[in-house]
């Protein structure tokens, strides 16, 4: 079965978020380190890309660093002739951001899209992990099937977490980036990080903005925590829970990841990287985040996940959007966001 629950599903992510790696080598190292769960014979390819907004024509585009394991050279081609069969519009409704499945699974949802020729590209099925960000960037890996497959929701659901943390180490880096371009360091902690903590005893070495609010404390070290208990013995032991406490952001705000001083002693660093997302009409910043995934189609307990954040909170964060705006359920409060922008291009 196609389920990522083991310990390769904490090394992909582990690898995600590694800084160290140059981009060229970034997507690259994600595909070779999570190969016992990606490849299932046929090989991989993964390429970086942007999203055009829905109705406003087009296709993928292909930015930048691609990676093909196994697979002939032509395969990108191929299936970027595949894809441009289907029109544009479909594209966004037959995959949407957090995709996690196999093709023969989506077109029993979507038949309007069985004309899609997957037979053309020599396999008779295709797994597709698509992790976008609600500004339209994303990372799609593509894994061949020799079967026609369908995935067990469980397992759906564990690949979706998946490509939650693909977007959210994604996005970190684009801002990281483009920090670096702009030459202005909003803290003067190491790598922009609002936060530093001991990774011995995770004691906050020193914070500075959203993170010296007193709430902020428990937090970010229970967060550490949880993080460095999913990457110990508990990715072996227990790889489902190691993966449910790794959430892929900390309080809609913070990124976790390992820093190393001179000394070669290990820090964590809690970076701001939360969804750029804004909105004209009076919501909260997490009322926005919630929106923005809202509007993607996505269930309270993924956006949790994404956030990191309770399902409860969410709810609330759901209903009290629903009271500023009117709303009077779920699909009122979606149609009323989506004239508003949100998500909107940074």
């Amino acid at each position: 079965m196609l389920d990522p629950t083991t310990s390769h599903a904490i090394d992909l992510t582990e690898a995600a978020y590694d800084l160290e790696k140059t981009d060229a080598d970034w997507l690259a190292s994600i595909i070779e380190v999570g190969a016992p769960i990606l490849d299932q014979g046929p090989g991989v390819y993964g390429f970086e890309f942007v999203r055009p907004p829905p109705g406003g024509g087009g296709e993928l585009v292909v930015i930048r660093n691609t990676h093909l394991r196994s697979l002939g050279a032509d395969f990108p081609e191929r299936l970027a002739a595949a894809m441009s069969s289907l029109p544009a519009d479909l594209v966004h409704v037959i995959a949407p951001p957090g995709y996690a499945g196999t093709w023969r699974g989506l077109i029993e949802e979507q038949p309007e899209a069985a004309r899609f020729p997957v037979e053309t590209l020599g396999f008779q099925d295709l797994l597709a992990v698509l992790a976008v960000d609600p500004s339209g960037f994303g990372v799609e890996i593509v894994c061949p099937l020799e079967e026609s497959t369908r995935l067990a929701p469980k397992a759906r659901q564990r690949w979706q977490m998946l490509c939650a943390h693909l977007a959210t180490a994604h996005r970190l880096r684009r801002g990281l980036e483009h920090a670096a371009e702009k030459r202005a360091a909003a803290t003067a902690l190491p790598r922009n990080a609002e936060a530093l903590l001991d990774a011995s005893g995770f004691r906050i070495v020193d914070r500075v903005g959203p993170a010296q609010e007193p709430s902020a404390i428990d937090v970010l070290r229970d967060a550490a925590r949880a993080v460095d208990k999913a990457r110990g013995k508990l990715r072996r032991e227990d790889p489902k829970r190691a993966m449910e406490i790794w959430t892929a952001l900390v309080d809609g705000r913070w990124s976790m990841v390992d820093w190393f001083d001179t000394d070669g002693r290990r820090f964590v660093l809690a970076i701001p990287n939360p969804p750029e997302v804004r909105d004209p009409r009076g919501l909260s910043d997490k009322e926005c985040l919630v929106a923005a995934y809202l509007t993607l189609g996505e269930p309270n307990k993924l956006i949790a996940y994404r956030l990191g954040l309770s399902p409860a909170r969410v709810s609330n964060l759901v209903r009290s959007s629903m009271h500023k705006l009117g709303a009077n359920n779920r699909a009122d409060l979606i149609r009323r966001l989506r004239p508003m922008g949100i998500p909107m291009l940074p």
